[in-house]
């Protein structure tokens, strides 16, 4: 008789786990990723430019919480680039915000791009690639954060990138 009762503690513990789990989720993961994005790909030549993005792997996760594409910087503009290699291209100076989501990969926080194109917020998520040996993303940073300043919503630190 003790047993039964165990049985059935266990089983609701189980199920309530399971239905906290589930709004977690929906509240933190669903709409995080950008969906729906109306973004024009052309195929651009585009060649020296420093790559700022990278994909962690955390068994399939990442591809909910990040941007589909691959992001890139020169001096004048920011890229995306997608799976079929085609190129979407806009200015430094419609970046309207640049900051760290609260969300973290492999230790690795995610950022996140918005820029204003063509009366519309778009909005990029990505995790940086900075390494001792890689600066592009400072470099992207510190060029937004000159171009304009009032886009930066998080601090640059080495501590927590």
């Amino acid at each position: 008789s003790s047993d039964n009762y165990l049985i059935i503690i266990v089983g609701f513990g189980i199920i309530f786990s399971l239905l906290v789990v589930r709004e977690i989720y929906k509240k933190y993961f669903v709409s995080f990723k950008p969906k729906d994005q109306k973004i024009v790909y052309n195929d651009l030549n585009v060649n020296n430019l420093n790559k700022i993005s990278s994909r962690p792997f955390l068994f399939g996760i990442e591809k909910k919480l990040l941007s589909d594409d691959e992001f890139y910087f020169d001096n004048e503009n920011f890229y995306a680039i997608n799976q079929d290699n085609k190129t979407a291209k806009f200015n430094l100076k419609d970046i309207k915000e640049l900051s760290r989501s609260g969300v973290k990969i492999n230790n690795s926080n995610i950022w996140q791009v918005k820029i204003n194109a063509e009366n519309k917020e778009l909005v990029f998520k990505f995790a940086h690639n900075y390494t001792l040996w890689n600066k592009s993303f400072l470099d992207f940073y510190e060029k937004v954060k000159t171009l304009n300043p009032s886009a930066i919503k998080s601090e640059w630190s080495l501590w927590r990138m």
